[in-house]
């Protein structure tokens, strides 16, 4: 028991001793050309930036790498513009919602000739074979490319409708390309 104990005591020695080597000072400094240098050695800054060496305490990564807000005084950082609003929706929402519905559309619209050319092929087949499965694919390309001119017209009416909402909220049109 008192073996362990002893054993504990020191894995925990030197622990503790670990974490205050590795907690040591780190220095920064700015030489001629504007490089900004740090080391945690003392004796690697060059004599002639010892001077303007400055010794930092504790330093991280996300601590900023500008001075600190002792060394501005105390004035508060300058405060982030608002997005700007319009119709309840910033720019970027606009842009997103007009560009979905057209990319959609574009899809929809590029698609349709390789269906419509499948249909056209189906069509032979079914006056050729006169079959059951020909007839049923037939109608079904055909039921496909209703259903896409239908949401064509559906997007469309989208479109035109958010066009309007845009225009009486004062939407710019650049944001609505």
């Amino acid at each position: 028991m008192l073996r362990e104990f002893r054993r504990v005591l020191a894995v925990l020695g030197v622990t503790i001793l670990w974490a205050q080597i590795s907690h040591g000072a780190t220095y920064q400094w700015v030489d001629e050309k504007g490089v900004v240098n740090f080391t945690d050695d003392p004796d690697k800054i060059p004599p002639k930036y010892l001077k303007k060496a400055r010794k930092i305490t504790e330093l991280s990564p996300s601590a900023p790498s500008g001075p600190s807000q002792q060394e501005r005084g105390s004035e508060p950082p300058p405060p982030q513009p608002a997005p700007t609003l319009i119709g309840g929706k910033d720019e970027q929402a606009w842009r997103a919602r007009f560009s979905s519905l057209r990319a959609e559309i574009k899809a929809l619209r590029e698609g349709l000739p390789a269906k419509e050319e499948e249909l056209v092929q189906l069509r032979r087949k079914r006056v050729i074979f006169k079959g059951a499965p020909e007839r049923v694919a037939y109608y079904a390309k055909k039921e496909e490319i209703e259903k896409d001119e239908a949401r064509i017209k559906e997007l469309e009416a989208e479109l035109a409708a958010l066009d309007q909402e845009a225009s009486r909220a004062g939407v710019p049109l650049e944001w609505r390309k």
